[in-house]
């Protein structure tokens, strides 16, 4: 059986919590206020000063913050920014992608929907978030903004 055929019959929900657990303590090294809203972060990349990563705090609850992470210039001119939302649980210590570039919500229940959603689309998301903070946190220069 192929790694796909394998992915496709059985979601490694265990390695999701991995995997959002890993990208908290990303987070965590970038040093975000988590408990203010507006705080800002940007990470520029000290190869390319026009690109970078960017991280505000929109919205703070009793036990979780949600954070707007967008990448800026990160690929070629033509290609858009990336515009990731994502849920900061500080009890559980996890991030997790909920919106990606504005327009699709992800569900709850890891299973198909209506929107046409690949079963492992929520995984792909939080590894495609771990693999832009972990670029940002290798190549990038930190600076702090209000």
């Amino acid at each position: 059986m192929t790694d796909f055929e394998n992915r496709k019959r059985h979601l490694d929900l265990t390695g999701l919590h991995e995997e959002c657990e890993r990208n908290y303590r990303r987070i965590q090294k970038i040093a975000i206020d988590s408990r203010q809203v507006g705080s800002k972060v940007k990470l520029y990349y000290q190869e390319r000063s026009t690109a970078g990563l960017s991280i505000e705090v929109i919205e703070v609850a009793k036990y979780t913050t949600t954070l707007n992470i967008i990448t800026e210039q990160a690929g070629p001119y033509w290609m858009p920014k990336i515009e990731v939302k994502a849920h900061l649980y500080r009890d559980a210590k996890m991030v997790e992608v909920i919106e990606w570039c504005s327009d699709r919500t992800i569900p709850w229940a890891l299973t198909e929907t209506a929107g046409l959603q690949a079963r492992d689309e929520k995984w792909q998301w939080n590894i495609f978030l771990g693999e832009v903070l972990s670029y940002g946190l290798h190549h990038g220069v930190v600076v702090m903004e209000a």
